[in-house]
C-alpha cells in the first residue's frame, strides 16, 4: 500500500507526510477510504519485546537475535533529566524531580530491539513472523491478573492527525478575544495537572493568566541507534512545505487554555513530545517538523513526570492486531505500585477521531479514563469520534473555544490560497479536546474535595456518577459528563 494510495483515501496532510518518512512503516486493516479502518504505524526498524518471551521459548529468542538487536529496557535506557524550555516567562519556575523506575519493575519487562537489516522486512513483518514462534503465548505484567502481550510487536507511532479528521478533527478556526476565560493562579489549595501533548507557545500579547500557570518542558524521544533519551524540540508556528501552518502547532496552548479554564484552581507542567528525528517530505534536516511520537516516548514522559494529580495524554493510536500498548501497561502498572511518588494519580486520554469501533491506547487500557466524543448537545456521537465499549465516558467535543497562537497566513488542511488570521484564540474540534474537558473536571474536584482521597477515585466517582447515556446506532451507550 502506498501513500497515494492514502492520499486517494482523503488521510488528513499530517498523516500522508509521515507515511512518506522512510523511517516508518504503516498497515492498513482495510479499505483506507473507510474511516473506520485504522492504520497502524510503526518505526520501520524498532520492535518491542516482552522480556518473559524470550525466556519461554528458546527458538523465539534465537530468531529475534538473528534478526534484531537489543537496545534495552525501558527501566535503564540511558535518560536524562527533565529540562525547561528556555523562556524569559519561565523564571523562577521550579520541577518536581523525575520519577525513576524500578528496575527490577514492569518497565523492565519492556526491551526495545532494532532491527539490523530493513531491507527485506520492517518492525510489523517481522512482528507478525516471530510471533508464530510464541504459537499464540500471551505475557503479563507485574501486578495485571491475566496475560494480555503477545510477546512482540512493532515500536507504534502515535501521530496527532492520522485520518481525514485525525486528532484534531478539523483545522482551528480563528475566535474572538476573551479575556476572562482563564484567571490568574489561585493561593489556594490546587490540583497540578500534567499536560502530554505538543508543546505550549508563548504569544505576544500574551495569555498573561495562562503563562502564569503553566511550566513547560521538554519531552524526550529515544535515539535507538545511539540507546539513549534526546530532548525533543519545543512546539512553534512550523510551517509545512507550502508554508501553511502545520495541523499541530498549538494544540497544547489550546488544550492548557481549556483546562485552565474549566478548573481554576490548577497549576499546569506541559510536557512538548514533538519528535524532531525525522525526515519529511523534501525538508531539509534544519526544516524537519515534529509531527508524531512514538507509544514508548509518550509512556516514558507519562512516568518520568507522574508526580502529578492528573496526567492529561493528547495521543490515541490503534496497534498490530488490537493488543494493548506494552509500554503503556507497564506504565500503568508502575503507577498502581507502591513505589510511585503520588498515589491514585488519575490518567486520562482521548478515543480518538477515525470514528472507528477498534480499540485505541492509552485510551482502552484499565486505569485510564478514556474519552469519546458527542456533539455539542450530548445527543449522539461526534461525526469524527471512535466509539465503543472500551471507552469509558464522553463529552462534548465539537466547537470547543481556548486559547490559541497568533498567525496571518494559510494553515494545513485549508487552501494554500487562503489566509487565516489568529489572534491568540481558535475553535476545534476533537476527542483530544473531550480528554481535557474531563481531566480539568477531576482537577476541578479534587482540588474542592476534603481529603484524603485520591484524583482516581474522584475520576471514578465522576464516571460512575454521569447521570445521562450516550448511544450511537450500534447501541454501545458511555456515560455522558456534561461539561462546559
Amino acid at each position: 500500500m502506498s501513500p497515494k494510495r492514502v492520499k486517494e483515501g482523503k488521510l488528513s496532510p499530517i498523516a500522508e507526510r509521515v507515511l512518506n518518512v522512510q523511517r516508518n512503516v504503516f498497515y492498513a486493516t482495510g479499505h483506507v477510504k473507510k474511516t473506520q479502518d485504522p492504520i497502524v504505524i510503526a518505526r520501520r526498524a524498532e520492535l518491542v519485546v516482552h522480556a518473559d518471551a524470550r525466556d519461554a521459548s528458546s527458538a523465539f529468542d534465537t530468531a529475534l537475535r538473528k534478526v534484531a538487536e537489543p537496545v534495552g529496557d525501558l527501566a535503564t535506557i540511558r535518560r536524562r533529566s527533565t529540562a525547561l524550555v528556555a523562556s524569559p516567562r519561565q523564571r523562577g519556575r521550579q520541577l518536581e524531580r523525575d520519577y525513576r523506575p524500578n528496575p527490577k519493575g514492569p518497565l523492565s519487562k519492556v526491551e526495545i530491539w532494532r532491527l539490523k537489516d530493513t531491507t527485506n522486512t520492517d518492525s510489523i513483518n517481522a512482528s507478525r513472523r516471530l510471533r508464530k514462534h510464541l504459537k499464540g503465548k500471551l505475557f503479563a505484567l507485574p501486578g495485571e491478573p491475566h496475560p494480555l502481550h503477545p510477546g512482540i510487536h512493532p515500536h507504534h507511532t502515535a501521530i496527532l492527525a492520522p485520518t481525514p479528521g485525525g486528532c484534531p478533527a478539523t483545522p482551528p478556526a480563528p475566535a474572538g478575544t476573551d479575556g476572562t476565560f482563564v484567571k490568574g493562579p489561585s493561593r489556594g489549595s490546587t490540583a497540578k495537572v500534567t499536560v502530554l501533548d505538543s508543546g505550549y507557545i508563548w504569544i505576544d500579547p500574551p495569555h498573561r493568566n495562562l503563562d502564569r500557570r503553566v511550566t513547560v518542558v521538554h519531552g524526550q524521544w529515544l535515539d535507538t541507534e545511539r540507546k539513549r533519551w534526546e530532548p525533543d524540540e519545543p512546539d512553534d508556528l512550523y510551517t509545512n512545505p507550502a508554508g501553511q501552518l502545520d495541523g499541530i502547532s498549538g494544540h497544547g496552548t489550546f488544550i492548557a487554555g481549556l483546562i485552565s479554564h474549566i478548573a481554576p484552581r490548577t497549576r499546569l507542567e506541559v510536557v512538548g513530545l514533538r519528535n524532531q528525528e525525522v525526515e519529511i517530505a523534501a525538508l531539509t534536516e534544519q526544516a524537519q517538523l515534529g509531527l508524531f511520537e512514538t507509544e514508548a516516548a509518550i509512556a516514558h514522559a507519562m512516568l518520568r513526570r507522574c508526580n502529578t494529580d492528573v496526567l492529561q495524554c493528547g495521543f490515541a493510536f490503534p496497534t498490530l492486531d488490537d493488543f494493548p500498548s506494552l509500554p503503556f501497561a507497564a506504565v500503568m502498572a508502575e503507577l498502581r505500585s507502591d513505589r510511585a511518588p503520588r498515589k491514585g494519580v488519575a490518567v486520562v486520554a482521548p478515543a480518538g477521531n477515525e470514528h472507528s469501533r477498534g480499540p485505541y491506547w492509552p485510551a482502552a487500557l484499565p486505569g485510564v479514563i478514556g474519552v469519546a466524543a458527542t456533539d455539542p448537545k450530548g445527543g449522539k456521537p461526534a461525526w469524527f469520534s471512535n466509539w465503543g465499549d472500551w471507552c469509558d465516558c464522553c463529552t462534548g467535543g465539537e466547537d470547543i473555544y481556548s486559547t490559541f497562537v497568533n498567525w496571518n497566513g494559510p494553515i494545513e488542511g485549508e487552501s494554500p490560497n487562503k489566509k487565516w488570521h489568529f489572534n491568540g484564540w481558535a475553535t476545534w474540534n476533537g476527542t483530544s479536546f473531550a480528554a481535557p474537558k474531563v481531566s480539568a473536571e477531576i482537577a476541578r474536584r479534587f482540588a474542592a474535595s476534603r481529603r484524603p482521597t485520591t484524583p482516581a477515585d474522584v475520576a471514578n466517582r465522576l464516571v460512575a456518577g454521569a447521570g445521562a447515556w450516550t448511544s450511537d446506532k450500534a447501541g454501545v451507550r458511555l456515560p455522558y459528563l456534561q461539561i462546559p
